[in-house]
């Protein structure tokens, strides 16, 4: 059974290889290319064609965007479980944006032809498909309205709270965001400057808000952070 559950709604994520019944799980694998890649390792690149999609196994993503004037922003995160190339299902044209491996990774890959051929076989397979991309988008909708009517340094306190959400572990210091992120990746998809958002991060830290934990954050409080950023 899919999970529906609403720690599933609120992190923006669904096991798509978990929530196809295990009757039919083998059969998809069977169809698929098993990759591993290594840290800094790219799945694909913004311009290739977009001729496939990957389910990530274990390990975990960024995407990216170059805009034309040379720009870059950090577009999303992904974890085991996610689909990855969902968005050039409908018009499979290039590439929109940049995935890169941020710790070693296994992925399974299926040319969107076979993809589709699956998908006719095995209904169950478009169902766990069409569940991930609905909690996703959820996900991305609510991050989007929060940063749309936040300031700058309420949008980078709902960036971490939304990472916090998907990928954070329970400590004894508190939720710590199991992702090894540099202060331009937090910039980037908040859509502040690299400046700020270290000047942000060191006033979290000075109000006990956040912790640097060998590499990582540690949101210290969540229902604090949540109260500070609504204030902001």
């Amino acid at each position: 059974m899919a999970d529906t559950s609403p720690s599933a709604r609120a992190s923006g994520h669904l096991d798509v290889l978990g929530s196809i019944p295990l009757e039919y799980r083998s059969a998809v694998l069977e169809q698929c290319e098993r990759r591993v890649l290594q840290k800094g390792g790219v799945i694909w690149s913004q311009g290739q064609p977009a001729d496939y999609v990957a389910i990530l196994s274990s390990g975990r993503v960024m995407s990216s965007y170059q805009s034309r004037n040379g720009r870059t922003g950090t577009t999303g995160f992904w974890g085991p479980g996610d689909l990855l190339g969902a968005a050039d299902l409908g018009l499979p044209t290039a590439r929109q944006m940049t995935v890169r491996c941020l710790e070693p990774c296994v992925i399974y890959t299926l040319s969107i032809e076979r993809f589709n051929a699956l998908v006719r076989r095995f209904p169950e397979v478009g169902l766990a498909v069409i569940r991930a991309l609905s909690v996703r988008l959820r996900w991305v909708a609510h991050l989007a309205v929060s940063l749309e009517t936040q300031n700058a340094s309420g949008r980078l306190c709902t960036v971490l709270l939304a990472l916090s959400e998907r990928f954070a572990q329970p400590t004894p210091h508190g939720m710590q965001i199991d992702l090894k992120l540099t202060n331009e990746d937090l910039a980037a998809i908040s859509g502040v400057t690299r400046q700020f958002t270290n000047a942000t991060l060191g006033d979290l830290k000075k109000r006990g808000l956040l912790q640097s934990r060998r590499g990582t954050l540690v949101i210290t409080d969540t229902a604090a952070l949540e109260a500070f950023t609504h204030r902001r």
